[in-house]
């Protein structure tokens, strides 16, 4: 085994906890301090920053990093609050979000963020998490939540859960294009490709 493969392996691990740390950490601290923001079209829904570092995670480290500060997420969501629907809803709206973005940097042609693929890119992740949640929504609320009992109750309100996930998923992967470039300005080490 190479030296450079064994020192990348250990930055991957500890760079991945401590961005999963960063998760757990600041979901706690959101929820305490009050600094969930609610949707205000539909206040059940909560603006957040628990996906920056979660995207932060995939562009350091790649989409298993990312996969696990999400699945931390939804650990941390579930042992502070006990409610794992809605902390597995997180998880997968983060995720998918991490996905959109990674479908679209994968196929790029040159190894640098231009900023035709950087833009690409955040449509994508925000599309893919808008649509995922969507059909997620419709098939599980009625399951799991005693508001809505019926796929068409869920239906009606579907236009304001849309809006709800475009507007976080573009927090969350613009604000994670942010700190990743501000990250890799001062430690290039960290820059993968």
């Amino acid at each position: 085994m190479s030296q450079l493969y064994i020192k990348r392996k250990s930055v991957f691990v500890a760079g991945t906890a401590l961005l999963g740390a960063i998760v757990a950490v600041l979901d706690v601290t959101f929820k305490m301090a009050g600094l969930k923001i609610p949707f205000p079209l539909f206040t059940d829904l909560k603006f957040d920053a628990l996906g920056i570092p979660m995207l932060l995670a995939y562009f350091l480290f790649g989409l298993f990093s990312g996969a696990i500060t999400s699945g931390i997420a939804f650990f941390s969501i579930t042992l502070r609050s006990g409610k794992a629907f809605e902390a597995f809803m997180k998880f997968l709206a983060e995720f998918v979000t991490i996905v959109g973005v990674y479908v679209i940097l994968r196929a790029r042609k040159q190894s640098t963020f231009e900023k035709k693929w950087k833009f690409l890119s955040m449509i994508s992740g925000v599309t893919w998490r808008v649509v995922v949640m969507d059909v997620a929504n419709v098939l599980l609320l009625p399951i799991f939540t005693p508001y809505y009992k019926t796929q068409e109750a869920v239906i009606i309100i579907v236009p304001f859960i849309s809006l709800f996930n475009a507007i976080q998923g573009a927090v969350s992967v613009f604000g994670g294009f942010l700190l990743y470039e501000a990250v890799i300005l001062r430690l290039p080490s960290l820059k993968t490709e």
